[in-house]
């Protein structure tokens, strides 16, 4: 089966491309720069140049790719939200995977299933209500951006092609979000960020490429996915099994102002949560290896202290 990955050179598009691979799939990488990213990807992936301006029609025979799957996009941690950057997170979107869709709808591609990443910010602010796939959207600015970008993909009228867009959680592993989240720990002062209240809908990458496998190799999976571990925590648990692991402690709470301060409106994604549940996977079927959290924090960090 031929897979088609569109902004697969960060850390969860390196190990899916990885156990596709190894499963015998063969994967395809679209980059902007073809000679960058050569060194961030298998030796094996043939990588596709485009500026995601032209057509894709204009640059490549996409008919032989059974799967597309979709990460493009600005990354939202990286920069504090200043209007300009915000206007960038959401076009860079939006535009990638409206050239995606007018592709199948063009005929330029025939997938049988187009995966279009998407998060768990969808559903804004929640507090302790358990949300399943069949919630709505909140008000805020991701959930603004998650919507108008999943429902571009749903724009997909080739009925040949389902759809399928996965709300991803805070992906864990030896790369990612992880290696910030323990940076404190190695100083002795970890802990909660903000009162630690807030619900953590996580995800262990190794379930996490498994269910882009699970959603590839299974039809009957159409609409939305919460791509979360089944047992989302607080913030102050995170901490406390984290240090756990470590051993290190973890009473040092950041304060709400501190990170208001430092990451302006971007400290809203770390203070507001979502308690997420992935309900519709895992009622077709699909077993978490890494259900709960202190097994997927041991085998990330293989069971040591940081230092």
């Amino acid at each position: 089966m031929n897979v088609l990955i569109i902004g697969g050179t960060g850390f969860l598009g390196r190990n899916l491309t990885k156990e596709l691979m190894s499963s015998g799939y063969k994967v395809s990488v679209i980059t902007r720069n073809r000679q960058f990213t050569a060194d961030k990807v298998e030796s094996n992936v043939d990588l596709i140049e485009w500026d995601n301006i032209s057509p894709l029609s204009a640059i490549y025979d996409f008919k032989e790719f059974d799967v597309v799957i979709n990460f493009a996009g600005e990354s939202i941690g990286n920069r504090r939200w200043s209007n300009l950057v915000k206007q960038e997170i959401l076009n860079s979107r939006i535009n990638t995977t409206r050239s995606i869709v007018n592709a199948i709808n063009d005929g330029t591609m025939n997938p049988k299933v187009l995966i279009n990443a998407s998060a768990v910010g969808y559903y804004g602010p929640r507090q302790d209500d358990k949300i399943a796939e069949s919630e709505g959207p909140g008000q805020d600015f991701l959930a603004e951006v998650c919507k108008k970008w999943e429902d571009e993909a749903y724009k997909v009228q080739n009925e040949f092609t389902r759809v399928v867009t996965i709300r991803i959680g805070v992906v864990l592993g030896s790369q990612g979000a992880l290696t910030r989240m323990v940076i404190p720990f190695k100083y002795y002062i970890g802990g909660p960020l903000g009162k630690g209240n807030q619900w953590l809908p996580w995800i262990y990458i190794q379930d996490l490429i498994r269910m882009f496998r699970f959603i590839i190799e299974h039809d009957e999976v159409t609409g939305p996915v919460n791509g979360t571990a089944p047992e989302p925590v607080r913030m102050k648990g995170f901490s406390k099994i984290l240090g756990e692991v470590l051993k290190r402690p973890s009473w040092f709470p950041v304060p709400e102002f501190v990170l208001k301060i430092a990451l302006g409106q971007m400290s809203e994604m770390l203070l507001h949560g979502q308690r997420a549940i992935p309900q519709k996977i895992s009622d077709i079927g699909f077993e978490f290896k890494f259900p709960d959290l202190k097994s997927a924090l041991e085998d990330a960090l293989g069971n040591r202290n940081v230092v």
